[in-house]
């Protein structure tokens, strides 16, 4: 009877364990979470010396988010990285919307700090204001107004 043991264990083993395969869709059963995107709008133009709306659409898929965590807008200008300006948005028909002075001529970077549904992302842009030097002229960068990167969950 013991010489029967061990391969009759085997043999109910594989049977077990191939009761147990992987189903191949099985992620497709779980919710695939969509990551977070925005599109932030800038003025086409913005002059020294004034107070310019800021806007951002939050968007998850193809959803709006109005019920984000945090919006943010950072403000500084290229060459005062110390002087940060900081402003929160305020949700308004779909779009986070704030306002920020921008003093002088030059290159500035605006940051969007959104927290939305366990993700976070911070799109960067550089905007030009009044009149540029050469030197800021050849600093600035093409635009990417539609981001979808940066992403972290916490």
């Amino acid at each position: 009877m013991n010489k029967w043991k061990i391969p009759g264990l085997v043999i109910l083993s594989a049977i077990v364990l191939s009761a147990c395969s992987v189903n191949s869709d099985a992620d497709k059963l779980y919710k695939q979470p969509k990551p977070l995107s925005a599109h932030v709008m800038l003025p086409e133009t913005i002059e020294p010396q004034s107070t310019q709306v800021l806007e951002v659409h939050v968007m998850q898929g193809n959803k709006t988010v109005d019920d984000a965590k945090n919006v943010q807008f950072k403000v500084w200008k290229k060459d005062e990285p110390e002087k940060v300006q900081r402003a929160k948005a305020h949700y308004n028909g779909g779009m986070y919307i704030t306002k920020a002075k921008f003093e002088d001529d030059g290159v500035y970077y605006i940051k969007t700090d959104i927290s939305a549904h366990g993700e976070h992302i911070l799109p960067t842009q550089q905007v030009a204001v009044g009149k540029l030097s050469k030197e800021d002229l050849r600093s600035l960068q093409p635009s990417k107004n539609e981001t979808h990167n940066h992403h972290s969950h916490h």
